[in-house]
C-alpha cells in the first residue's frame, strides 16, 4: 500500500510539471526612447511591425555561434546584424531599404544576450575623428554637402565595410569594403547622414 501511495505522489508531482508553464527566455525593459531585451540562448522576439529604420546596440557573453536577424512579417530573413563566433558588442542598422519590414528579432546563441533598439537618431555622434572596435554606426550634425575626405583604418583580419545611410536612414553608397586590414581615403558622399561600419577590429575615420 504504501509503495502504492508513493507511485501515486510521484505521478502527481510528474504531471504538475509538465503542466507548469516554461520559463521565460526573454525579458522586456522600456528605457525612455529604447527597448531592451535580455535573454540567453535561441530565442524569436515579436516586436510591432515597423519600416522605420532604427539601430540594435548588441552584446553577447557565450562562446559558440551568435547571430541576430530582422525578420519580415511573412517569416523573411532581412537584415542580418550580428554573426560572430564567441562573445560580441556591437551596433547594427535596420530597415535601411525601403523594401523591409520588420515583425521579429531571431536570435541564435549559446550564452546570455541583451538587444537594445533605439531609434536611429541616437545613434553615436561622428565627430571629426571617430574611432571604435567592431561594428557600429555614426550619426552626422546635418547631411553632408560638397566635396570631403574621409581616411579610413582597419586592424582586424576579418570582413570590414563602411556603408553610408541618407537623411532616411535608407542605404546610401558603399564607400569601403575588404576582408582584414583597411588603410584608404575616400570621398564623403552628398547626402549622407549616417555610416555603417561592420568590422572584427579596431577603426577609425577622419572627416576633413
Amino acid at each position: 500500500m504504501r509503495s502504492l501511495r508513493t507511485l501515486a505522489a510521484l505521478a502527481a508531482l510528474a504531471s504538475a510539471a509538465l503542466l507548469a508553464p516554461p520559463a521565460q527566455a526573454a525579458t522586456t525593459v522600456q528605457a525612455s526612447a529604447a527597448t531592451i531585451y535580455r535573454g540567453e540562448g535561441d530565442q524569436l522576439l515579436r516586436i510591432r511591425a515597423t519600416t522605420k529604420p532604427g539601430t540594435v546596440k548588441i552584446t553577447h557573453d557565450g562562446e559558440g555561434y551568435f547571430s541576430v536577424w530582422t525578420l519580415s512579417p511573412s517569416g523573411k530573413e532581412d537584415d542580418l546584424l550580428a554573426n560572430q563566433v564567441g562573445a560580441y558588442k556591437g551596433t547594427a542598422p535596420f530597415n535601411t531599404s525601403t523594401s523591409n519590414k520588420t515583425a521579429a528579432f531571431s536570435i541564435k546563441a549559446d550564452g546570455a544576450w541583451t538587444l537594445q533598439v533605439l531609434p536611429l537618431t541616437k545613434a553615436r555622434s561622428w565627430s571629426i575623428t571617430s574611432r571604435g572596435i567592431g561594428d557600429d554606426v555614426l550619426r552626422l550634425s546635418s547631411t553632408s554637402r560638397g566635396l570631403h575626405r574621409l581616411k579610413i583604418r582597419h586592424s582586424g583580419d576579418g570582413y570590414f565595410s563602411v556603408w553610408t545611410l541618407d537623411a532616411n536612414g535608407r542605404t546610401h553608397n558603399l564607400v569601403a569594403n575588404k576582408v582584414g586590414a583597411y588603410n584608404g581615403a575616400v570621398s564623403l558622399p552628398p547626402g549622407a547622414r549616417y555610416a555603417s561600419i561592420k568590422a572584427n577590429g579596431a577603426w577609425s575615420i577622419v572627416r576633413r
